[in-house]
């Protein structure tokens, strides 16, 4: 059963139905969030693991957003039937277009360094290993440019289970088996890319999904 609704969800419109409804009030709960950390102005954003549609907001309707996905069907979505393969268009992306979709390894990105000025992500890095997290992380630093962000969304695991038993098993059947905790889920990323990370824990749905928000600036020097 876990296999069918696994594969299932390989599908835009049945992945958007199901998640709705594993996460009510995620929309409305991640607005003033989303409106607090997405306040610097950007040209390049990076979407990893993209999925099937744009889930965090843009600064300006000229800004340049590139998706990357292993799931070509997400990515026709996410660009609108399109699926792109010249990492140039980057810096030439075509007229009147403003998404662009690669099918591409998160640890080993077609574009060149420092190429970005933000690099983001939703509820991506439960589906990778230890290894493939910092490979992941070290690959996008490589790629923005310096001082450029990193603003990572990922879930955790609720701090009281007892106290959230749905959302401990909404987490259990999910797609990604590489669920962490807080402390966990920190110290990988501070492991691959040290310095100054700020993050912040809020629950994001009515079913009570917590998730921490990671963010990092890539040093100037």
């Amino acid at each position: 059963m876990r296999k069918l609704i696994y594969k299932i969800l390989e599908i835009p419109f049945f992945y958007r139905v199901i998640t709705g409804m594993l996460g009510p009030g995620g929309a409305r709960l991640r607005r003033k969030y989303y409106q607090k950390v997405f306040n610097q102005p950007a040209q390049r954003i990076l979407d990893l693991g993209c999925g099937p549609a744009l889930t965090t907001p843009v600064p300006g309707p000229q800004t340049l957003v590139t998706g990357v996905d292993v799931n070509e069907s997400y990515l026709r979505h996410y660009t609108g039937g399109f699926l792109d393969k010249d990492p140039g268009l980057v810096l030439n992306p075509p007229p009147a277009r403003y998404r662009l979709g690669f099918l591409s390894p998160a640890d080993h990105l077609p574009f060149s360094d420092a190429l970005f000025d933000e690099a983001r992500s939703n509820s991506f890095f439960h589906h990778l290993t230890d290894v493939e997290v910092d490979k992941v992380l070290k690959e996008v630093l490589r790629c923005l440019q310096p001082g450029g962000r990193m603003v990572m969304f990922d879930a955790v695991w609720p701090r009281r289970t007892w106290a959230r038993p749905l959302a401990w098993l909404i987490l259990r059947m999910d797609r990604g088996t590489h669920m962490r905790n807080e402390a966990q889920l920190t110290g990988l990323f501070k492991n691959a890319c040290p310095g100054d990370w700020k993050w912040e824990r809020f629950t994001y749905t009515y079913t009570g999904l917590e998730c921490l928000c990671l963010q990092y600036v890539k040093p100037r020097v």
